[in-house]
């Protein structure tokens, strides 16, 4: 399982299209929450292609970020085992948005080229309110946490799949992530356990129309330290492609939450693999 290599329930939703959730690269602000473009799928579906961007929060650096992810699917592997990251973490950084997006381009052009990864693939389930393709404002990142959800329907015509569950659970961690516990709600059933050693991860299960799971499509062992000691975890959106004779590919975007510098931060995992 890859992760974002480091830098850093409904009624309840109260943002809104029309209100500022977008920030300019030059408004001041603390948090940060990345916006995603899709990019797509190789034509043998081996492959998958995403964007994540947007600006430091307010740490050392001021940075523009991009964050291209060339996925192998069979594998749930970076293609040359680490995205393609184009940010400035000096206290000096002027790399703005457009440049670190433009530079970030650049350089996954001739790999995407190599594997013929274009925009195909379709979106099955989504979140709309997890606004996947905003650099959502700081003040509403906290606000998105808390009513995003861990369970997507897709719209599966041909397949069992009826239901996309997240669940977090402890797993393994290298680096003391004892605060972040202090963040997570005392409650949830992924902190029953010895909390020492462990950082939060999670769990993605397909289920079938009868409500059992029939797959685990993604299950920590241990969270890597890029992560930076999540507080939560949630469900954003599905895309499914099935090549010419080749069985279906899925791809679950997860949203990473976790403390960063003044606020809180978000990233987004890919998780691929077959339905069946």
């Amino acid at each position: 399982m890859r992760h974002w290599w480091s830098i850093a329930a409904w009624p309840l939703v109260t943002l809104a299209v029309g209100t500022a959730i977008v920030v300019s690269a030059g408004v001041a602000r603390a948090g940060d929450a990345a916006a995603r473009r899709i990019i797509g799928f190789s034509a043998d579906g081996a492959y998958f292609a995403f964007e994540q961007y947007g600006m430091l929060d307010a740490g050392a650096s001021d940075s523009g970020y991009s964050e291209i992810d060339i996925i192998d699917t069979r594998t749930d592997q970076f293609v040359g085992g680490k995205p393609i990251l184009v940010v400035d973490e000096t206290e000096e950084a002027t790399l703005t948005l457009e440049q670190a997006r433009a530079q970030a381009a650049a350089k996954a052009a001739p790999i995407l080229a190599k594997y013929a990864i274009a925009s195909r693939g379709t979106q099955t389930a989504s979140d709309k309110f997890t606004f996947p393709g905003e650099i959502v404002g700081y003040n509403d990142i906290s606000r998105l946490e808390q009513a995003s959800q861990k369970w997507l329907s897709p719209l599966y015509d041909e397949t069992e799949v009826s239901t996309i569950r997240l669940d977090e659970i402890l797993a393994d961690s290298a680096i003391d992530c004892s605060a972040s516990f202090n963040d997570i709600q005392q409650g949830d059933q992924a902190l029953q356990g010895d909390k020492p050693g462990k950082a939060l991860g999670f769990r993605l299960t397909l289920q079938g129309q009868d409500g059992k799971p029939f797959k685990t499509l993604h299950e920590d062992k241990a969270v890597p330290g890029s992560r930076n000691c999540p507080t939560s975890y949630s469900l954003s959106e599905s895309y499914e492609f099935t090549p010419v004779g080749k069985p279906a590919v899925i791809v679950v975007l997860v949203q990473r939450f976790s403390q960063g510098f003044e606020g809180r931060d978000r990233r987004f995992i890919a998780v691929t693999g077959q339905p069946r």
